[in-house]
């Protein structure tokens, strides 16, 4: 599935936070952020914790603590510069998503 995000590849995510737009695609093995840059891909079994967090109170940001470092993303209905209008319904969706993935990833079979 695919969906259209903001997102940022770094230790913390505020107001000054320059983001990246662009897709993320999520697959039965891993999660790939499309960007302007080389695309990312994380696997289910890199991911160590998964977050969904309200961002000072104005929508819901999904945050990825991995093995490379920490990814934050949010998807987006429209974004023009740095002003998002964000889709909360999915954003919680695709961090359900993610983490059922994870959760999958990481039980002992």
């Amino acid at each position: 599935m695919s969906y259209r995000i903001f997102f940022h590849h770094g230790p913390d995510l505020n107001f000054s936070t320059k983001v990246e737009r662009g897709r993320m695609e999520v697959d039965s093995h891993a999660v790939t952020f499309i960007g302007e840059a080389n695309p990312i891909r994380i696997s289910f079994g890199q991911i160590k914790d998964i977050q969904l967090i309200r961002l000072h109170k104005i929508g819901l940001v999904v945050r990825i603590d991995h093995e490379n470092g920490t990814s934050f993303l949010s998807v987006i209905r429209l974004m023009i510069g740095r002003f998002a209008i964000t889709n909360f319904y999915t954003t919680g969706r695709a961090f359900k998503r993610i983490k059922d993935a994870v959760r999958r990833e990481h039980e002992p079979s």
